[in-house]
């Protein structure tokens, strides 16, 4: 009920609020007014713009705020007790599954473990529409995003743009070109998982739309599209760091000019030191890529390549 009264606070409106925690409008309007009736007063003052806070509505906002942060401090006190060490620290992460050998998260949790064994580090892989409820809900505390674009209430950082690569099957024409264009895409089935990494397609699309050309795509799986494109069914576009797989049945051809943004995103009230020590190993991991593998990575704030 916090969740649903303190989202509807920021967005100022119910139907935003429900897509920005990820539910329904009306589970999200009945949690609200459960609230209502539980503090026996008016929260909201529902206008044709959306929602306006009462000054009750106001006066419990840090109260809300409050006791969802001591919520999820017991939620990550209950974990650790599960894991079976009542001393220990359970970090939850949310990346792009797969990730790599060699790559942002992999590199950046072998670097975190080593200086911090005591934190059991938890990942799992969520869709991009997914990852701001999840954080925002306390059922994650870190995320690895290619969205660079927070709620309130939550910090992005950008680490580093990683160049993108088309995949193909060995035996594909361009599997020996020096490089590939977005046109080039275009003259094959194009395996992307559209759903779980939205912001990727939304940047592929518009690579595509600016090259005049459309691109024929057929929604995949992530876990699925690297068997697929071996097997012949179609090609993809995919970081490059995937390379580090060393797949034998595929190869890896850069499209020139197009770079996705890694970030990392956390809640702004979240005091945790292995919070606060995760998002320093990314930053950490980041330079040090950019600098071993600039053909792969760039720091985030260089320019785009022209």
């Amino acid at each position: 009920m916090l969740r649903a009264f303190l989202a509807v606070a920021r967005e100022g409106h119910f139907g935003h609020a429900a897509s920005s925690v990820g539910v329904a409008q009306p589970a999200l309007s009945r949690q609200v007014q459960q609230l209502e009736r539980l503090l026996g007063v008016v929260l909201f003052e529902r206008t044709p713009r959306g929602a306006e806070l009462t000054a009750a509505g106001r006066l419990i906002v840090p109260y809300a705020e409050r006791a969802l942060a001591q919520n999820r401090r017991l939620v990550r006190a209950a974990r650790s007790v599960a894991a079976g060490r009542e001393d220990a620290v359970v970090l939850t992460v949310s990346a792009p599954l797969p990730g790599p050998p060699g790559g942002l998260l992999a590199e950046t949790l072998r670097s975190f473990r080593t200086a911090h064994p005591h934190v059991r580090v938890s990942v799992t892989g969520l869709d991009d529409h997914d990852e701001t409820a999840a954080l925002v809900g306390g059922r994650v505390d870190a995320v690895l995003t290619w969205d660079e674009h927070p709620v309130d209430g939550c910090v992005s950082e950008a680490l580093i743009e990683e160049h993108t690569s088309a995949l193909v099957g060995r035996e594909h024409p361009k599997a020996r070109a020096t490089q590939v264009t977005v046109s080039d895409l275009a003259d094959d089935a194009l395996l992307f998982p559209v759903r779980e990494r939205g912001h990727c397609w939304a940047q592929l699309q518009a690579a595509a739309q600016a090259a005049h050309v459309e691109l024929n795509v057929i929604p995949t799986a992530p876990s699925a599209v690297t068997d697929l494109v071996a097997a012949g069914l179609g090609v993809s576009a995919v970081p490059a760091s995937f390379r580090f797989a060393a797949h034998p049945e595929v190869a890896f051809v850069p499209i020139p000019g197009l770079y996705h943004r890694m970030s990392v995103m956390w809640r702004g009230d979240d005091d945790a030191d292995a919070v606060a020590d995760f998002v320093s190993a990314c930053r950490a991991t980041a330079r040090g890529l950019a600098a071993a593998h600039p053909d792969i990575w760039r720091p985030a704030h260089q320019d785009p390549a022209s």
